[in-house]
């Protein structure tokens, strides 16, 4: 890990989650508010946004905290690299659970994290394209009833990318628990946007 030494060692604590549970509520604003309270930290946090070297994880939680607390961080940094650092994040689970990216069709549930790309709009299609070939079905619902309602659907990492995309643009897509016809969808999707064409999902 490269970079200033207080900036690599405040991205281990974001990791580590040495400040707070993070993605657990209320847990996650009061870790948000312990973090925001120490004007150091701020500069901290634009700096790990900034630095391509470090983990994309912390590069995740720091643009959370800024999306909670100070909106005009993306006049400071590209909203283009936030949304590939977001779907890097929701490609890799660094949240732990699908709850936090919603359960998308179900009364068209964005998510407490997945309403990041729907604020950073047209800017952040391109790195949710190169998520619609991805088949993982890594993201679980976690909780009694979310779990049971949410892992129900079947969603892979594609579906998520493909909502976010249609949301984005204003033409939700028309939900299918025929994996079959979802796909025909996602593929109708990528013919009418382009995404067809290959988007790179790098934040560097």
């Amino acid at each position: 890990m490269s970079g200033d030494s207080s900036t690599a060692a405040f991205a281990k604590k974001l990791i580590a989650r040495e400040f707070g549970e993070l993605f657990i509520y209320p847990m996650h604003y009061e870790t948000i508010e312990t973090i925001w309270a120490d004007e150091r930290n701020r500069l901290l946090l634009d700096e790990v946004l900034a630095d391509p070297d470090l983990p994309d994880e912390a590069r995740f939680l720091a643009a959370e905290v800024f999306f909670r607390k100070d909106i005009l961080f993306m006049q400071r940094h590209s909203p283009a690299m936030i949304a590939a650092i977001y779907a890097n994040a929701l490609r890799n689970d660094f949240t732990g659970m699908a709850n936090s990216w919603g359960l998308l069709y179900d009364h068209q549930d964005d998510g407490p994290v997945g309403i990041a790309f729907l604020t950073i709009g047209q800017k952040a299609i391109p790195a949710l394209c190169g998520l619609l070939d991805d088949e993982s079905t890594r993201l679980q619902y976690q909780g009694s009833v979310e779990a049971a309602v949410g892992n129900g659907y079947g969603y892979r990492t594609k579906d998520f990318a493909a909502y976010y995309i249609g949301r984005i643009l204003g033409k939700p897509l028309r939900f299918h628990r025929d994996i079959a016809a979802r796909d025909q969808e996602i593929e109708r999707l990528k013919r009418d946007t382009g995404c067809g064409f290959s988007h790179s999902l790098s934040s560097r």
